[in-house]
Formats: structure tokens, C-alpha cells, sequence
């Protein structure tokens, strides 16, 4: 404490308040004439001349979900240079789409990485959808970081993620092939519902050597119930050659496709199971 304050006594403390009131009451003023020559015509004095907190998140939000692009794509912006991830998820989606200005993958892909590297999920998903091939001529391909986006989105829970790296690894894309590796994430992504993942392993399935035609048609079936639309074809195809037997052991084969060898039959089958979750994640659906 100052010897200023202890050598003060009741009467000096009392006329400090009275001066630091008159002060204050001054300042109200001049701030009440600023606020006067500052507001719009017509709105002195009124309630639309209201301070408003600052435009945060949810504005931002509102805004997009209303269609206000315009507004919410520099929001978005602003709160993501500030540090906000889900804001610089979101600004990724606008510029990947074009919304509220002209479509900007450069913008988009740095973005998503800013995001991603503040551990957002989706929008390493989407980092790794745009590196994979690019976007010619703005973007270049980027295999080895788009494999490294997709396993961060992979252990983070997005299904689809682990078939589109299972695919980078089967094909050399993600470093040598690895096809053991493939193939465990291929599985795993079509037991959690992916019908992507049973797409390619039905491929697989043909692919070997001999084929096997009865996992083939089993995978491709269920793919086709999980509405993945490249199945279709396959799936008419191997109907077109399969005979009555090759059918009924396909159809009985899709009841087992998940479970580890010599495991006992389940009651349903595998195509009773819920629909899958394996939506491209670039729309900001209420993070």
C-alpha cells in the first residue's frame, strides 16, 4: 500500500469519492454527445442503436443454415483465423463449394488443415478427399498427406475414411501395398456398415485366385443394400451367372460375413442389420 493512502484521513477520503463522481459524470456525458453524433439518422436516442455483443459462432451458423452465404462464409472466416476449428471446418466447406464467393480449393484445402491439425475429424476427412487426386490445376494431388488426413479420420470414427485408405494402400498409393492391412481396414469398415468396403472386398472376392464366387455375390448384395449404386452392376452381373446353389450359399454366406472364422451362425442375417453411416462429411450439420 502507499503512504499516500495511509496518511489519509475520513474528510480527504470523502472528497477523493466526490471528485472521482464528478469525473465519472463528465465522461458519461461526452460519451452520451459521441454516441449521439455517431448513430444513423433517425436512430438516436432509439432502441436500434442497441450495443449487440459480437457476431460469434452461431450467427455464423444461423447464417449458413439460412442460406445467407454472403454472411456467414466471412464469419466463418474470421472465427477460424481466431483460433475457432469447427469456424475453419466450416469456411473449408464454403470455399470447397463455392458459397458466398467463387469455389476456392487452395482456400478450402488450408482450411481444412488448420482444422484437422486442432484434431476436427471431418475435416481431415475432407483434407484427404481433396489431396488425394487434387483439384487440377489449382490443387495438386497430395497422396502420402491425403493417406496420413485419412488415417486421422479413421481413428477418429469416420467409417469412410478407413475404406478410402484401405483402397490407397491396395493400390501403392499410400507407400508399398499392403495388402493384409487393406484388407482388415476393408472389413472392419464394412462391419460398421460400409457398403464401399463390401464393394471392394466383393472385388477382391473375383479377384482371387481361384475366385470365390459366393463371397463375391454376398458382398455385392449387401453393398447394394446399403445403397452403394456401384453394386448394382456387380450385383446383376453374378446374379446373370450364379445358379440356384451359388445363390442360396451367397445368401446364406451374408449372415456370416463379420464374423471371425469357425464363429457359430447369428440368428438374422447380415442385411437386417441399421443403415450405414458412410456420408461424405462436407456439410456443417450442428457440430
Amino acid at each position: 500500500m502507499s503512504e499516500r493512502k495511509f496518511a489519509q484521513g475520513p474528510g480527504a477520503r470523502g472528497q477523493d469519492a466526490q471528485e472521482v463522481g464528478r469525473r465519472l459524470a463528465h465522461r458519461c456525458a461526452l460519451l452520451a454527445v459521441v454516441v449521439t453524433m455517431l448513430a444513423p439518422a433517425g436512430l438516436a436516442g432509439t432502441a436500434a442503436w442497441a450495443w449487440t455483443p459480437p457476431q460469434g459462432y452461431a450467427t455464423a451458423a444461423h447464417a449458413w443454415e439460412a442460406g445467407d452465404y454472403a454472411t456467414a462464409r466471412p464469419l466463418f472466416e474470421r472465427l477460424a483465423r481466431a483460433g475457432d476449428a469447427r469456424a475453419a471446418f466450416y469456411a473449408g466447406v464454403m470455399a470447397e463449394q463455392g458459397q458466398g464467393a467463387a469455389a476456392d480449393p487452395v482456400a478450402a484445402a488450408g482450411w481444412y488443415r488448420a482444422a484437422a491439425a486442432a484434431g476436427h475429424v471431418r475435416a481431415a476427412f475432407n483434407l484427404a478427399r481433396l489431396l488425394e487426386d487434387g483439384v487440377p490445376p489449382a490443387l495438386a494431388a497430395d497422396p502420402a498427406q491425403a493417406a496420413r488426413s485419412y488415417a486421422q479420420a479413421a481413428a477418429g470414427g469416420i467409417v469412410a475414411a478407413d475404406t478410402a485408405l484401405a483402397l490407397m494402400q491396395l493400390n501403392g498409393r499410400a507407400g508399398p501395398v499392403d495388402a493384409p492391412a487393406a484388407q482388415a481396414r476393408l472389413r472392419r469398415a464394412a462391419a460398421t456398415g460400409d457398403g464401399a468396403a463390401d464393394h471392394a472386398l466383393a472385388l477382391r472376392a473375383l479377384a482371387g485366385d481361384p475366385p470365390d464366387m459366393v463371397e463375391a455375390l454376398a458382398r455385392a448384395r449387401r453393398a447394394s443394400l446399403r445403397d452403394h449404386q456401384p453394386a448394382g452392376a456387380l450385383v446383376d452381373r453374378l446374379n446373370a451367372a450364379a445358379d440356384p446353389a451359388l445363390s442360396a450359399a451367397a445368401d446364406a454366406r451374408m449372415a456370416t460375413l463379420d464374423q471371425p472364422a469357425g464363429a457359430s451362425q447369428p440368428a438374422t442375417e447380415a442385411h437386417t442389420q441399421s443403415p450405414p453411416a458412410t456420408e461424405v462429411y462436407i456439410q456443417p450439420t450442428g457440430d
